[in-house]
C-alpha cells in the first residue's frame, strides 16, 4: 500500500518511540559508518542509580533537561500511538523496544517527557524523549534491542494508525555509539516512501541511552545517506549533563 511520504515515515517513528515513549510524527504537517556490532555498548560506572542523574525524575525535571527548539524550527504535535503493531520476524519488536521488557517497564513508569521539531534545511524531524522509572531500568532492555539485530536485518512493519493500516519494510543496522550514560545503544532504521513517483530512502537515526531510573532517546529523521551521529551524541551528552547539574 502506497502512502505519502510524510505518512509512511510517521508510522515508523510512532512505531518505534510508541514501545516506552510518546509518540511523534517526523517532519511535522509542513512536509518538510555502519558496525557489525549488535549489542549495545556497555559503559563505565557511573554515579549511583538513585543519584545524580539516575535518579527518579519528576515531569517537571525532564521536561526542564529537554533541548530548546531553536530558532526557525518547527514545533511538531505529538499523535497517538498505533494499534496492533506486529513485526515479522516476531522478535524484531525488541528493536522497537516493544517487546516483554518495554512491556514490563510501562507499568513502572513515573513520568514522560518530549520535544519535537523539524527544520527544512535539511529537512529533517529531531525527537527527544526521557522517561523515568519507579527502579531503576537494568540492562535487559537494550541487551535484547541488540541481540534482535542480529535476526532483524530487514523485517515487516504492520499496524493501525490515524491514517488507516500501514504495512512498512524496514531495514535495519546496527551502528557504534561511544561511551554514553550506563548502557547505550544505536541504530539506524530504513524504509521506503513514493515520491513523484519514485521510491525514496527515508533514514531514522536514533541512540538510547540508560542511566539508573531514567531512559533517553534521541532521534532524527531525514533523507541523507550519508547523515553522521555526532548531534545525536551531543545533544544526548547535553541531556544527561542537565540532569546531573540539576540534581
Amino acid at each position: 500500500m502506497n502512502r505519502p511520504h510524510v505518512t509512511a515515515t510517521a508510522a515508523l517513528v510512532v512505531a518505534l518511540t510508541a514501545g516506552l515513549t510518546g509518540c511523534t510524527t517526523p517532519f511535522g504537517s509542513d512536509d518538510p559508518s555502519t558496525s557489525q556490532t549488535t549489542t549495545p555498548t556497555p559503559a563505565s560506572p557511573s554515579t549511583p542509580a538513585d543519584s545524580g542523574r539516575g535518579r527518579q525524575l519528576s515531569e517537571q525535571e525532564a521536561t526542564a533537561a529537554l533541548p530548546t527548539r531553536p530558532t526557525g524550527a518547527k514545533n511538531v504535535a505529538a499523535q497517538s500511538a498505533p494499534e496492533g503493531r506486529a513485526t515479522d520476524p516476531a522478535e524484531c519488536l525488541d528493536i522497537l523496544r516493544a517487546g516483554p521488557e518495554g512491556d514490563a517497564l510501562r507499568q513502572v513508569r513515573v513520568a514522560h517527557a518530549e520535544r519535537t521539531w523539524s527544520t527544512q534545511d535539511p529537512a529533517t524531524s529531531y525527537s527527544f524523549e526521557i522517561d523515568s522509572y519507579s527502579r531503576p531500568v537494568g540492562p535487559a532492555l537494550l541487551d535484547r534491542s541488540g541481540a534482535a539485530m542480529s535476526s532483524c536485518s530487514t523485517f515487516s512493519l504492520t499496524g493501525e494508525d490515524s491514517a488507516g493500516h500501514f504495512d512498512l519494510r524496514v531495514i535495519a543496522e546496527p551502528r557504534t555509539v561511544p561511551t554514553i550514560g550506563e548502557q547505550n545503544y544505536g541504530a539506524r532504521l530504513i524504509t521506503f516512501d513514493q515520491v513523484d513517483g519514485k521510491s525514496v530512502r527515508v533514514y531514522m537515526d536514533y541512540i538510547v541511552v540508560r542511566a539508573g531510573h531514567n531512559l533517553v532517546a534521541v532521534t532524527s529523521v531525514h533523507r541523507d545517506e550519508d547523515r553522521g551521529r555526532d548531534e545525536l551524541e551531543t545533544h544526548a551528552e547535553e541531556i544527561l549533563q542537565d540532569l546531573q547539574d540539576s540534581a
